[in-house]
């Protein structure tokens, strides 16, 4: 078959997730990090593509020197601690503890002026350290009327979502 003679590609399959509503996009994004076995760098760069709309980051902050450093570096750990800090409102990890052979992650959302106490906790689970601290920061965005998110391995290597505690 000739270049000329195939057929033609269109732009959203090529890439669906630019076409998916931000929810979508996220709750896809989730569980293809909650089944890698690794987070990777294209991993983070989704989430920031899809974060500033539904959990407040702002839009420049790619271009933040900082976090440009820290992904340079594969610090992704930090990098996204930086993108937690930088939701409006902030996320704050407060635990990423290993337990067994995975590690747990939670995060706090701090609380709005009209809210200051109030604070929603969220956890996630993952063998690789900074693959839960993604999923629970995602989580932080799509969890809103639920206060508990908690992923666990299951069989074939495939996470689900268990249920609230």
């Amino acid at each position: 078959m000739s270049p000329t003679s195939m057929p033609q590609v269109a732009t959203k399959a090529a890439r669906p997730l630019e076409h998916m509503t931000a929810g979508a996009a996220l709750s896809s994004l989730i569980t293809r990090v909650c089944a890698a076995r690794v987070l990777r760098e294209h991993h983070i760069w989704e989430a920031v593509r899809i974060l500033p709309e539904i959990a407040g980051l702002p839009e420049d902050v790619k271009q933040l020197p900082e976090f440009r450093r820290l992904m340079e570096k594969e610090a992704f750990t930090a990098a996204l601690r930086l993108l937690a800090q930088s939701c409006q409102p902030a996320r704050d990890i407060r635990e990423l503890d290993p337990h067994g052979d995975h590690w747990v992650a939670t995060l706090s959302v701090r609380g709005t002026l009209s809210q200051p106490r109030r604070r929603k906790l969220i956890r996630a689970e993952h063998r690789d350290p900074p693959a839960a601290l993604l999923i629970v920061l995602l989580g932080s965005a799509i969890r809103k009327a639920r206060p508990f998110v908690r992923r666990k391995r299951a069989n074939a290597g495939v996470q689900k979502e268990i249920g609230n505690d």
